[in-house]
C-alpha cells in the first residue's frame, strides 16, 4: 500500500530502508517483522497498514534495491545503445562497488539465492528484474549491430545473458574475497569481448599449432 501523506511516506520509507539493511545482512529468513519494527522504531499497526505481510515487504524490497542501484536504473539502462554507454554502465558497476552498495554482495542476487527455490511469487519478481537488465542490454547490442558497429553474427541475447551472469558471479566472488578484483577482472573481460566483436576490432589470434594431431 502506498502512503497517502508525507508523514506516512516517511514511515513507509523508514521501514523499507531498515528492512533492506537487515535482510542484506541476515537474509530474509534471518530477519523477522519484529526485527524490522524494533530497528525502525515503528509499530505493528503501522507495518501492516503499508504491508500485508512479510512477503509483501520482500516484494517491495526487490523494487527498492533495483531503484537504489545506479547501474540498474532505467536512465542508465536506456543508454546502452552505444559502446560508450555500455562501457559507462560497466564502469558504474565498479563505482557502485566502491560506494559500498555491494559490500555484502548484490542485494538482488542475495535475495535470488535465498528465495528462488522457496517462493515462486518472489522468484518471478526477481526473474523479471534480471530479465529487464538482460533485455535492455540485448536491445543496445542489437542497435549497435543495426548501425554497423558490431558484427551481425554476434549473438546479442546470449552476450547479454553472459554479462549479467558474469557480473552477478563476480559480485559473489568480490563479497567472498572482500576485494573488488574479481569484479574488475570480469568487467575488463566483457569490454575485451565486446571490442573483439566490433567491426574493425582487434580479432583474437588463433593459437599456433605444433603440427601434431590428437584424436579423441
Amino acid at each position: 500500500m502506498k502512503a497517502k501523506s508525507s508523514r506516512g511516506a516517511s514511515t513507509r520509507q523508514r521501514i523499507l530502508e531498515t528492512a533492506a539493511k537487515l535482510v542484506n545482512l541476515n537474509g530474509v529468513n534471518g530477519t523477522s517483522v519484529d526485527d524490522v519494527l524494533s530497528a525502525s522504531g515503528t509499530g505493528k499497526s503501522q507495518f501492516y497498514h503499508y504491508f500485508a505481510n512479510k512477503e509483501a515487504l520482500v516484494k517491495e524490497l526487490i523494487e527498492f534495491h533495483a531503484a537504489g542501484l545506479p547501474a540498474a536504473q532505467e536512465s542508465v539502462l536506456t543508454g546502452l545503445e552505444s559502446m560508450a554507454g555500455i562501457n559507462s554502465w560497466l564502469d558504474q558497476i565498479i563505482a557502485d562497488y566502491h560506494a559500498g552498495l555491494y559490500a555484502n554482495g548484490c542485494p538482488l542476487g542475495n535475495l535470488a539465492n535465498e528465495l528462488a527455490t522457496t517462493s515462486e511469487h518472489l522468484r518471478l519478481n526477481l526473474q523479471a528484474t534480471f530479465a529487464n537488465w538482460e533485455s535492455s542490454l540485448t536491445r543496445g547490442l542489437k542497435s549497435l549491430q543495426l548501425s554497423g558497429q558490431i558484427r551481425r553474427d554476434f549473438d546479442a541475447a546470449q552476450m547479454a545473458t553472459f554479462c549479467i551472469a558474469a557480473i552477478e558471479g563476480a559480485l559473489l566472488l568480490a563479497k567472498t574475497e572482500k576485494s573488488v578484483s574479481p569484479l574488475k577482472a570480469t568487467v575488463e573481460q566483457i569490454k575485451a569481448m565486446l571490442k573483439v566483436s566490433s567491426i574493425g576490432g582487434t580479432k583474437l589470434k588463433p593459437r599456433p599449432t605444433t603440427g601434431f594431431t590428437f584424436c579423441p
